[in-house]
């Protein structure tokens, strides 16, 4: 049975309904088991990649698992942030108070209820890696690049005519100083998992259904869902109660040898130590033994 976290707050009562939105796809049997250490906590909103092969009604029997399968979606394009935004209507439609997005090579770091009860005690808080753009820390001029230059809706190293011809247009306006124009605001960028309060996503879609030259400008640029979702937030007018330097993830990016680094059990210790909602990635193939240990944690 579903549960709804009661926060008491003198002489109020407060009902807490916090959701966990996951896009996913492969590994259909860890998903089924990631979704299973969660469902009761959480409401839970699926997209399932067109290209897979999971089937959508592989939830069918659960009362608050709700799952779509529409976008195929290719690296660094913005059927990712289709794909969200359709997420968060979902759970939003839902009456849903809180919303975390993660993926399915994700694990949660502390027990699902302690994580539900903690979002309960600050259910206004939103938790995100997130700095206004140009940042030192991104490639592609700071990540102006991926929103003015012309990006293929991508093919990930393959060098076929269309990846090629794009590559030469991104080279000749580089030379010529030709860019997409943008709507004038501040452009925030960072981590792609994010953890937002009813408010911010409210703002969100209300923005998106209000201003759809905003979100089609997004079309053909590069990794979007990583700026898309902190700019609307970070103009929501809850800029205060944003915490930009911590996403509640445990992620690794300079291990190497994946980037981000797949998890494997010499990295256990510090996940544990982290404190995190959620740790990413892991895949069955390269350490099944640490996702067991982590599903273990209580």
């Amino acid at each position: 049975m579903k549960r709804i976290f009661t926060v008491h707050c003198s002489p109020f009562t407060i009902i807490m309904k916090a959701s966990v939105l996951l896009l996913v796809h492969n590994h259909p049997e860890e998903v089924k088991r990631l979704v299973d250490s969660l469902k009761a906590d959480f409401d839970i909103f699926i997209h399932i990649d067109a290209k897979s092969n999971i089937p959508p009604d592989m939830f069918a029997s659960e009362k608050n698992v709700r799952v779509i399968k529409r976008y195929e979606i290719r690296w660094g394009s913005v059927q990712m942030t289709y794909a969200t935004l359709d997420l968060l209507k979902m759970a939003f439609e839902q009456s849903c108070d809180y919303y975390i997005l993660i993926s399915g090579a994700d694990l949660p770091v502390r027990p699902a209820r302690e994580i539900a009860a903690e979002i309960a005690e600050n259910p206004d808080l939103n938790y995100v890696d997130c700095a206004e753009l140009p940042r030192d820390d991104f490639p592609l001029n700071g990540g102006l690049d991926r929103l003015t230059l012309f990006w293929e809706p991508t093919f990930r190293g393959k060098k076929n005519f269309y990846n090629v011809l794009c590559a030469l247009f991104r080279k000749f306006q580089r030379l010529t100083g030709l860019k997409r124009k943008l709507i004038p605001v501040k452009y925030y960028g960072g981590g792609q998992w994010f953890n937002f309060s009813k408010e911010v996503v409210k703002y969100i879609l209300d923005y998106t259904a209000a201003h759809p030259a905003f979100l089609k400008q997004f079309r053909h640029t590069r990794n979007a869902d990583e700026i898309y979702f902190l700019t609307l937030a970070m103009h929501s007018g809850c800029a205060s109660k944003i915490i930009t330097d911590n996403d509640k993830r445990y992620i690794d990016w300079e291990s190497g040898p994946e980037f981000p680094r797949t998890l494997r059990m010499e990295d256990y210790d510090r996940i544990a130590a982290s404190g995190d909602f959620f740790a990413r990635k892991f895949d069955p193939a390269i350490d099944a033994e640490i996702i067991e240990k982590m599903r273990r944690r209580k």
